[in-house]
């Protein structure tokens, strides 16, 4: 039975999902004292204890403590077993929160795994859905493969939001993590979206045109898309990233909120793509953190633009359940086996 402080760090979820992602994977049981001690409200919330549940499904796992509000787990999780999951998160919490605690043993493990997720899918303090399916699963395919599809937007307060994920793993053993340098840009790519109620006033257009307005002085394509869509209550937001042929993408991404304007919304997306490209590294800090559990089982390195709470709270699980080294210089991140 691994020990893990849940206090470690920032002290919030992402250590629970975190380490049920690498006990799967390893076949490792764990218990999680302190969990969320770092947070206002401690213990399991709702959103959690579907992460616990969807771990628990794929992997046959024995749990003691999944209880809202719980400080304490134990997950001695059996073999992955492929299959389809549905799920529905409740109200607004986050579905990609939820797939962040399988995504280790489904993109390595053989098998292919299908989720259905009700919830939200572009909420604050989260990666949005389409982060998740042009960032994270974009750089990670060489381990193996990684589909995402919004079938509905869910927002905050009441979510409601539909997502699909498809992932056939197995096929990445051997291949080393190495991201030293950033790639070379061939366009920045997006999707800007709102509520059906909001296309009057043009707000995903609004969303897009300030973004390009601030994106055009990078000198390459700008291409973002606007779409609206029927959603649970009123909601809107944008996601840039990256395309190279070199490189992972790299990404920004704002959400619009009562009384922001639209313009706002894109001209902080824009802001916090430039941010990152300006920084120079090879992957942005909010996809560094999401890298640690395949850097440890794979090796290598990368460079990032900063090192956050969570990166160095995965950090810690990750040397904890599977025995890798991690060695933090700088910006630079690296793991041995």
């Amino acid at each position: 039975m691994i020990e893990i402080d849940g206090s470690y760090g920032e002290g919030g979820g992402a250590i629970l999902r975190q380490a049920l992602g690498m006990s799967m994977y390893a076949t490792k049981p764990v218990h999680i004292r302190r969990i969320r001690s770092g947070r206002r409200k401690a213990g399991l919330a709702a959103q959690h204890l579907k992460a616990v549940e969807a771990a628990g499904a794929v992997s046959g796992a024995r749990v003691r403590g999944a209880n809202l509000g719980s400080t304490e787990l134990v997950f001695d999780p059996g073999p992955v077993r492929p299959g389809t999951f549905e799920l529905d998160v409740g109200t607004a919490g986050a579905t990609t929160l939820v797939l962040q605690a399988v995504l280790l043993p489904c993109l390595f493990l053989p098998g292919e795994f299908i989720f259905e997720l009700r919830g939200g899918t572009d909420v604050p303090w989260s990666p949005p859905a389409d982060y998740l399916a042009n960032v994270t699963l974009r750089t990670l395919q060489p381990f193996g493969i990684g589909r995402l599809d919004v079938m509905r937007r869910g927002y905050y307060p009441k979510g409601g939001g539909v997502l699909r994920a498809r992932f056939v793993g197995g096929s990445g053993f051997g291949f080393a993590l190495n991201f030293p340098a950033p790639g070379e840009i061939k366009a920045i790519r997006g999707v800007s979206h709102a509520t059906s109620q909001l296309q009057e006033r043009g707000v995903a257009e609004r969303q897009v045109d300030a973004a390009e307005h601030l994106l055009e002085r990078l000198g390459c394509r700008v291409e973002i898309v606007a779409e609206y869509s029927e959603a649970a209550n009123l909601g809107s937001g944008i996601t840039l990233w990256t395309e190279s042929d070199d490189g992972p993408s790299i990404g920004g991404s704002a959400l619009g909120a009562k009384g922001k304007p639209a313009d706002e919304v894109g001209r902080e997306a824009a802001r916090a793509l430039l941010n990152e490209l300006n920084a120079g590294a090879a992957v942005d800090r909010h996809l560094a953190d999401q890298l640690i559990p395949f850097l440890a089982v794979s090796g290598g390195s990368l460079v990032t633009s900063g090192i956050t709470a969570h990166t160095r709270s995965t950090i810690y699980v990750a040397e904890k359940i599977l025995s890798a080294e991690f060695e933090v210089e700088g910006l630079s991140i690296t793991a041995r086996r």
